[in-house]
């Protein structure tokens, strides 16, 4: 049985699909077939940040049977911090019994003697992400966009995105981010960057402005602070200092200038999530393919390497062992003998959970 690893994509020209999906039910804004731009809202919904749970027959002093008959709000209906959910009056109206929202938000429900309102400070808006056409509409979740562009994958992200302007910085695919770098000029663009290796440079990239950062490799150490950022940050090659491989760097600085969409959602290997950057450039004429998923390890394939002594490496696969081999570790495994470009480096067999197809 042929052996299928992950692909990652460095592509200079693709046809790209990508799907904008809401988290919950709402509102989808454009029609199939038409245009949108990056930054327009192709959807929205209200999410609750909280959800309050109040005591109507409590506060009522009624039975938990009775709580309907008082009811100002139906299910489903906005409510303001303040406004009346329910009102009793009792005595000939003399005594009051109100019980108001706490937040601004949706009245969920109001059974059982119990009210549930969902806390919402503003709508969830969703953005295309990148300009392209709306080739398919899903009903209350969001739309399909497809468009053409450069492609490149990378191994980790922390969960932002944003659209804008990219230039590289430096003058190889290995030069570390310092603050000397980082000029009041480059206020709203993303950068790229060989590698990043310490947090000398955090309070710079914060006063100035940065839209979001790419580098080729970066100090493990940094990952809990980056989490935390407000921009996107994303990871092409791995950790450690090796920087970016030759296909990544190319594709960025031949690209520098461009507006590119840079989406950093964490990798997630069920759902075929992984972070990325699209880079929309015109149709040459014939749209370009889609970049092939599933693929099955080969010869001549290009590939990385994932983890191991040459971990972030790129090379082509010279061979493939047809049955298990004794690792150092003890471990049997089937691996690949991969030629490096790096031409200081000799070929390694490199076991086969070890690599990802590069396309």
């Amino acid at each position: 049985m042929p052996y299928i690893p992950d692909s990652s994509h460095v592509t200079l020209l693709a046809t790209l699909r990508r799907d904008r999906m809401l988290p919950a039910s709402g509102e989808v804004i454009p029609q199939a077939g038409q245009h949108v731009e990056a930054v327009d809202v192709v959807a929205r919904a209200v999410i609750p940040d909280e959800y309050r749970i109040l005591d109507l027959a409590k506060h009522l002093e009624v039975s938990k049977d009775k709580t309907a008959a008082f009811m100002v709000k139906q299910n489903g209906d906005s409510v303001k911090k303040g406004e009346l959910l329910a009102v009793r009056k009792t005595l000939m109206g003399l005594v009051v019994l109100p019980v108001a929202s706490p937040v601004d938000g949706v009245l969920v429900d109001s059974g059982k003697g119990k009210a549930l309102v969902a806390a919402v400070s503003k709508p969830f808006e969703l953005r295309a992400g990148m300009p392209g056409n709306v080739i398919n509409r899903v009903e209350g979740r969001g739309v399909t966009i497809e468009a053409t562009g450069a492609l490149l994958q990378g191994v980790w992200g922390n969960g932002k995105d944003h659209y804008s302007v990219m230039r590289v910085l430096g003058n190889g695919p290995r030069n570390p981010l310092v603050a000397d770098q980082l000029e009041m000029n480059l206020r709203g663009v993303i950068l790229a960057v060989g590698t990043l290796q310490d947090d000398s440079a955090f309070k710079q990239i914060a006063e100035v402005g940065i839209a979001g950062l790419i580098v080729g490799s970066l100090k493990s150490d940094l990952l809990p602070a980056l989490r935390k950022w407000s921009i996107p940050v994303m990871v092409t090659d791995g950790f450690g200092a090796q920087g970016f491989s030759a296909p990544a760097y190319t594709l960025l600085a031949s690209n520098t200038g461009r507006e590119l969409w840079l989406n950093a959602p964490g990798l997630n290997h069920y759902t075929g999530a992984r972070p990325e950057v699209i880079i929309p450039l015109p149709t040459p004429g014939q749209a370009p393919g889609v970049p092939a998923e599933g693929r099955p390890l080969d010869v001549g394939q290009r590939v990385r390497v994932l983890r191991g002594n040459a971990l972030g490496q790129v090379g082509t696969v010279a061979a493939l062992s047809d049955r298990t081999i004794a690792l150092p570790s003890g471990a049997r495994a089937k691996v690949a003998l991969v030629k490096f470009d790096e031409a200081n480096l000799p070929p390694a067999s490199v076991p086969f959970a070890n690599l990802e197809i590069l396309e």
